[in-house]
């Protein structure tokens, strides 16, 4: 399609469409007994020109191949002929031609005016099938055109909608496909720590058992083997602790509490953490089981002969604490989050 018409098409259409949508029911205004137009009719064929320029948006919304293969005109641009030579009247030199052919013992020599002629019958089909192409484009886009100017300022506002709607949904794309990239960040860094935690869990254990070897009479490797057997994998990587202790932190006459109090540093808080026997003593070993992020996250605490140990140690927020005492036996667990008499922020921390 040539651009100039595509213009000529666009003013042409748009000043008919206005005259059009200015005479439409859709622009009077009945009153009591007079009838009146909303627009004048120079407002209409603006806005009908102005939707004719807006239709190549359009159709780049409807993904139209209409204008893929557009043109300019003869005198656009204007290439400067090569002059006349002295040459130019002398025919070309006869043109050697090889057929695949065994049968022949010498190249075949042709004529030009024989390939021209020959040239010409073998695309001459060409032409009239662009032209038909052409016209039907232009009268594709001659409807198009005047279908825009005809609805004015309908077709504006249809396609200020649309170009609006796309830039929403191109943003929430972009924030989703940001969101899920920060969720398999997440999800990375939730594997990792599991898997660091599942490796020095036991090694903490190991090294927190070997005070208590002498009076188990148990080695330290057994042990913290015999202590982790008693406990499922970690199901939560922001509070490992939660969900492998049992959920209940009074079990037996065994309690598992915390008290807290003001910390020099603002925003934590020093926690004491109880593991009390209701009735007796608690005549073992007791390891307590902290949040991952401490420096040391599995403590052990000598309970023969006691009936309360504690501990006690800063936090900037809630976790779950976990505790094993008679041996493995008795399971303690602690959710600090779920304790209202925490202040609030540091609960949802």
């Amino acid at each position: 399609m040539d651009l100039l018409y595509i213009v000529l098409i666009m003013l042409g259409t748009g000043v008919l469409g206005g005259i059009v949508n200015y005479h439409s029911d859709a622009n009077k205004k009945t009153e009591t007994e007079s009838v009146t137009r909303l627009r004048s009719k120079k407002i209409c064929i603006l806005f009908g020109v102005a939707a004719t320029i807006l239709v190549p948006l359009f159709l780049k919304f409807a993904e139209s191949k209409l204008l893929d293969e557009i043109r300019l005109s003869d005198g656009f641009f204007q290439c400067s002929k090569p002059e006349n030579t002295d040459d130019s009247n002398t025919k070309p030199a006869a043109v050697v031609i090889s057929k695949p052919d065994t049968l022949q013992l010498k190249p075949q020599i042709v004529k030009p005016e024989e390939v021209k002629s020959n040239s010409k019958t073998v695309g001459s089909s060409k032409p009239s099938e662009e032209k038909t192409s052409a016209a039907s484009d232009y009268l594709i886009w001659t409807a198009y055109c005047l279908l825009a100017a005809c609805a004015g300022m309908r077709f504006i506002d249809l396609l200020m909608s649309r170009v609006i709607s796309k830039e929403y949904i191109k943003q929430v794309e972009t924030q989703v496909q940001e969101k899920n990239k920060e969720i398999n960040e997440l999800e990375k860094e939730k594997t990792k720590a599991e898997n660091n935690y599942q490796v020095s869990e036991p090694i903490q254990l190991k090294v927190a058992s070997e005070d208590s070897v002498q009076k188990s009479g148990i080695s330290t490797l057994e042990q913290s083997k015999l202590l982790l057997a008693q406990l499922p994998p970690v199901m939560h990587s922001n509070d490992p602790q939660k969900g492998r202790f049992g959920g209940k932190s009074t079990v037996d006459g065994k309690t598992l509490s915390v008290e807290h109090a003001p910390y020099i540093v603002p925003g934590f808080l020093n926690l004491t953490i109880k593991v009390t026997a209701g009735n007796g003593d608690l005549n073992s070993d007791v390891y307590l089981f902290l949040h991952n992020s401490f420096a040391k996250s599995i403590i052990q605490l000598n309970g023969y002969g006691k009936k309360e140990v504690e501990y006690t140690i800063p936090a900037y927020g809630a976790f779950t604490i976990g505790a094993i005492l008679d041996h493995g036996n008795t399971l303690l667990e602690l959710d600090i989050a779920e304790l209202r008499d925490f202040p609030e922020k540091f609960r949802e921390r």
